[in-house]
């Protein structure tokens, strides 16, 4: 049993060396399908990253902010902004006083979480906080930044989605053209009594050891392409340059790339399996005479 599994691996490697222009073939469609997923994930997975941080930050950063600049406004004595400030809600007792004109200032608190906001702002309103000021993180700040981010991860999850679906049906179409133009090639093996699984495993091993070739070398390719492709949709979003997000390929986004690596293998190896079962080989040979 040892020997014709070793047999099994051995004939997997001749034949990847026999087969030199199909397995080229196969080798560069694999490897564009897994090169734009590194680049899909990657992109997809920063920008995931990134718009939770942005949505920690500027939801924990709570203005209190004039409705209106009306000049009979009441102020907010230093008193009030430091009683506001000893409340259980906030990260720290730190408060920026930012000025925006005709006397008026801005109040910034830094909340130890985002969804204690409301409970922050009733509890100001119940400490005194004049008529005509509002409460509320900075939205606008907020979709300047977010919004991007929200745009670039649509896009790259679109991207993924289209890249797979169009690399499994490739997939499939490359295993049914090398199983037919193998077909005299089993028929022999059969007939010599390779049983279909020593055969279909064979197959696998194939496909598997060209999967694994350009996994390596799509990383390579992926993670150099991803930064500019980045740059470049973010540019498109935004209409004018913009500060560029470090795109990484992260320990998660290798692992995924290796599931999608060995999906587009299993794939290969189930449509290669089903045709193997149904040929027959003497009548393969008879074909072949």
């Amino acid at each position: 049993m040892k020997n014709k599994n070793f047999y099994v691996i051995e004939n997997a490697l001749l034949n990847l060396g026999k087969n030199k222009g199909r397995n080229f073939l196969q080798g560069v469609m694999i490897f564009a399908v897994i090169t734009t997923t590194v680049i899909a994930l990657s992109i997809h997975n920063t920008s995931v990253a990134i718009i939770g941080e942005y949505k920690t930050r500027f939801g924990s950063e709570v203005n209190i902010v004039p409705e209106t600049l009306a000049d009979n406004l009441p102020d907010i004595t230093a008193e009030q902004a430091l009683l506001y400030s000893q409340s259980e809600y906030l990260r720290d007792a730190q408060v920026d006083e930012v000025k925006i004109g005709s006397g008026a200032i801005k109040l910034v608190y830094y909340l130890k979480s985002p969804e204690s906001l409301d409970a922050f702002r009733t509890e100001v309103q119940d400490k005194g906080l004049p008529a005509g000021y509002i409460v509320d993180i900075d939205k606008a700040g907020y979709d300047r930044m977010v919004m991007p981010m929200e745009g670039l991860k649509d896009i790259s999850l679109t991207f993924l989605l289209i890249v797979l679906a169009l690399g499994c049906a490739i997939m499939i179409l490359l295993s049914i053209i090398s199983v037919r133009e193998r077909k005299y090639e089993i028929g022999v093996l059969r007939a010599m009594g390779m049983k279909k699984q020593k055969l279909a495993m064979g197959l696998w091993v194939e496909i598997l050891i060209i999967t694994s070739v350009c996994f390596i070398l799509s990383l390579i390719a992926g993670g150099l392409l991803s930064q500019s492709i980045s740059d470049a949709l973010l540019a498109g979003l935004m209409n004018t340059a913009t500060e560029p997000v470090d795109i990484s390929v992260s320990p998660q986004t290798v692992l995924q790339i290796f599931g999608v690596a060995m999906l587009f293998a299993s794939v290969a190896g189930i449509i290669s399996v089903s045709k193997i079962t149904k040929y027959e080989p003497i009548k393969i040979l008879m074909e072949r005479n």
